[in-house]
């Protein structure tokens, strides 16, 4: 089985797994603080994806969420997944969660899987195919008016409530645009953005499971991504991102000129 076909099968395992499983409070843990949960969905998940990965590419390298890296992995592919991004939805909402993963070679992107659980709405691109919503081409907006923009980010308090150093252009951008609206999922709304449903996305702290599947499909949906201070987007390592439907727009985010 070839490594798109098999995370085309796991994701949407994963989903149907996920859809169909009951949650408690008992089964909710605190990573760092109360805002900051993991499940015991994100750790069985993640577990069952690592293992169909590794069975069939075991030289193969997983960074996930819930576990560290296998040691004993040693090859030039990496797998980067997250068994549930958006795991406060998971537990309060039911929705607005996604399963995400992104596949590399080197620092070269093969594709990136991202499901939307409860909506069964697979998102997906591999590397010079375009990207795709199940059956359906997508691709981000055309919009470029500032005042017509909608700007998404996964956490309003740390996007504008705490400080940070880009934290008054973030206060300027807010009163410029159309909107801001926040989903609290980043793999699912740079997805937004791929289809255009979403202009801008930007967030103080994301890491590689967070973003590296959905940042190949924005690319072959032709947005472009960087970090906030306007840097090549790391593979490896968390990070702050920023998000645009054009390269224009990216010009005018970096000059601060709405």
């Amino acid at each position: 089985m070839e490594r798109f076909e098999l995370a085309m099968k796991g994701i949407m395992s994963a989903g149907a797994a996920l859809r169909r499983s009951p949650m408690g409070e008992d089964q909710v843990s605190r990573k760092t603080d109360h805002q900051d949960l993991v499940t015991c969905r994100d750790r069985e998940i993640e577990q069952m994806l690592r293992r169909e990965i590794l069975g069939s590419f075991p030289m193969d390298r997983v960074v996930g969420e819930e576990y560290p890296e296998d040691p004993g992995s040693c090859g030039g592919v990496a797998w980067y997944i997250d068994p549930i991004d958006g795991t406060t939805n998971f537990v309060n909402q039911r929705r607005n969660y996604a399963v995400s993963i992104g596949c590399w070679k080197d620092e070269r992107p093969l594709f990136g899987l991202v499901l939307d659980v409860e909506r069964e709405a697979l998102y997906w691109a591999k590397a010079g195919g375009g990207a795709w919503k199940n059956g359906s081409a997508i691709h981000v907006s055309g919009r470029s008016q500032v005042s017509d923009l909608l700007l998404t980010t996964p956490c309003i308090q740390h996007t504008f409530l705490e400080e940070h150093p880009r934290r008054g252009d973030m206060l300027r951008l807010a009163r410029a645009v159309r909107a801001v609206r926040s989903l609290g999922s980043v793999a699912l709304e740079l997805c937004q953005l791929s289809s255009g449903e979403a202009d801008m996305f930007v967030t103080v702290r994301s890491a590689p499971w967070d973003h590296n599947a959905a940042r190949v499909i924005l690319q072959e949906a032709g947005g472009c991504i960087c970090t906030m201070e306007g840097e090549e987007l790391p593979l490896n390592s968390k990070t702050t991102v920023a998000a645009f439907n054009s390269p224009e727009m990216r010009r005018l985010f970096m000059q601060g000129g709405y």
